[in-house]
């Protein structure tokens, strides 16, 4: 009977040194990552920081070519090494060096789960546009840190740094595959969810736009470059020729306008939400100098996006839209993303 006992822990004994010599193989011939293993949120990347928003949320900077300097990224990593990338566009008030949906409990709602979310810092007053020429804006935007003074001029190339540049640096650090995209954008950010991805299918396979001015003529062309004069100009983009050009200034504005762009958004899933300028029973209201704003500019922008719907599905693009109770403000948007969450992940989980 000792002789038994003996064979069995010889036996058990060989065995484990069988599966330790098949784990080392498998380490090394590449079975099993050692990033994944470790944890696909617990390492930095090279250029980057631990965000102070916390939600393992990693904050980059990434050179950029067209811009001619670092762009801040922040990047909340797939939970188990996941490829799918959701894209976040901020509104006009994006702080300069941040997304304010960093700063939001959307930060929660993906943590379980095997997508990477991916938001641009910076950009406010700018439409995530490439710019005709470089931008001299007024203000830095009511959000900057600059202390007074007119801001240099800058050269503003987001098209080509969120479709040409950012791709292939989200795949060689993140493991962020360059075809599985979502990209959702909020007020201001809503226009170029819309029209890059419109542009850019080979990258992106959903869009979101939340309440954003989407039909942007429909009071006529001239209020709407009036309000991106004003917007671009104080919120720290420029001045509308430098936008849209003097030789192609048609032509940039309709690149701009997603509901000149219907045709091309064929193809892709399209979500689309605009509140009624009321506020929930669960909401709160912004403070006293954003209440008119948050009311009046949500109901002229549930007017745009009605308008934007119909001509859409018109046109056979088969919008999914979700017109609720709402104001201007962060809760609806954050709301949305939580409800949706599903509809996320069942495109690039």
């Amino acid at each position: 009977m000792a002789k038994t006992r003996a064979q069995g822990g010889t036996t058990r004994s060989r065995l484990s040194v069988v599966i330790a010599a098949l784990v080392a193989l498998a380490v090394a011939l590449g079975g099993m990552p050692q990033a994944a293993a470790a944890g696909n949120r617990d390492w930095l990347r090279p250029g980057c920081s631990w965000d102070v928003h916390g939600h393992w949320i990693q904050k980059c900077w990434v050179w950029s070519d067209a811009n001619q300097r670092h762009i801040p990224v922040l990047v909340q990593p797939s939970k188990f090494g996941g490829r799918g990338g959701l894209y976040m566009l901020d509104g006009l008030e994006a702080p300069k060096d941040d997304n304010y949906w960093a700063r939001t409990p959307a930060m929660e709602i993906f943590l379980d789960d095997n997508i990477n979310l991916i938001m641009p810092g910076g950009g406010g007053g700018q439409f995530y546009a490439d710019w005709a020429m470089a931008g001299q804006p007024l203000s830095s935007g009511v959000s900057s840190n600059d202390s007074g003074g007119i801001p240099p001029v800058q050269i503003i190339q987001w098209e080509t740094f969120l479709t040409a540049e950012l791709p292939g640096w989200l795949e060689a650090n993140f493991g962020v595959d360059r075809h599985r995209n979502s990209i959702l954008g909020i007020s201001m950010g809503a226009l170029p969810a819309l029209t890059i991805a419109a542009r850019h299918k080979d990258q992106f396979v959903q869009t979101t736009a939340l309440s954003g001015f989407i039909d942007p003529t429909i009071f006529t062309s001239l209020l709407y470059l009036t309000m991106v004069q004003i917007t671009a100009s104080l919120f720290g983009g420029g001045q509308l020729w430098e936008l849209y050009g003097s030789s192609g200034f048609s032509s940039n504005m309709a690149k701009m306008d997603p509901a000149r762009q219907i045709p091309a958004l064929h193809g892709l899933d399209v979500m689309v939400y605009a509140g009624d300028g009321s506020k929930p029973a669960q909401d709160h209201f912004p403070p006293p100098t954003a209440v008119i704003q948050s009311i009046v500019g949500e109901r002229l922008i549930r007017i745009a996006t009605d308008s934007f719907v119909n001509k859409a599905r018109a046109g056979g693009v088969a919008v999914r839209y979700y017109p609720s109770q709402g104001l201007h403000t962060w809760e609806p948007w954050v709301r949305f993303v939580r409800e949706h969450r599903q509809d996320y992940l069942n495109k690039i989980g």
